[in-house]
């Protein structure tokens, strides 16, 4: 740009006479739960808690039989503290250890 060229202001697009400003709509607010009833968590997030916390069982117990200076034990370690479950599947799957089935069995008591 040459020095001759100053900034100026951009022009508007509409004169301002012909600005409008509208209102700002918002939409209903969903009704509530009613207050009688447990809040339950949907049967997605269920299923994929229960399958992270099988696959961070399973990697506990390989984690317990690797050595403290293998390198896929501490990317276990990792997986297992950050609760990564692509990680896990990664390292898993590289140890050779079977997929984890999707809905572990209850704990017996």
């Amino acid at each position: 740009m040459s020095p001759s060229h100053k900034h100026r202001a951009p022009q508007p697009s509409t004169p301002d006479s012909e600005s409008t400003v509208r209102e700002r709509v918002t939409p209903a607010p969903m009704p509530a739960a009613p207050r009688g009833a447990p809040s339950a968590s949907p049967p997605a997030a269920l299923s994929s808690r229960d399958r992270l916390e099988g696959k961070l069982n399973v990697a506990r117990n390989v984690l317990a039989n690797l050595s403290a200076s293998d390198d896929r034990a501490r990317l276990l370690h990792v997986a297992i503290m950050r609760r990564d479950e692509a990680l896990l599947d990664g390292v898993l799957s590289a140890l050779g250890v079977p997929s984890v089935p999707s809905i572990p069995p209850p704990a017996s008591r």
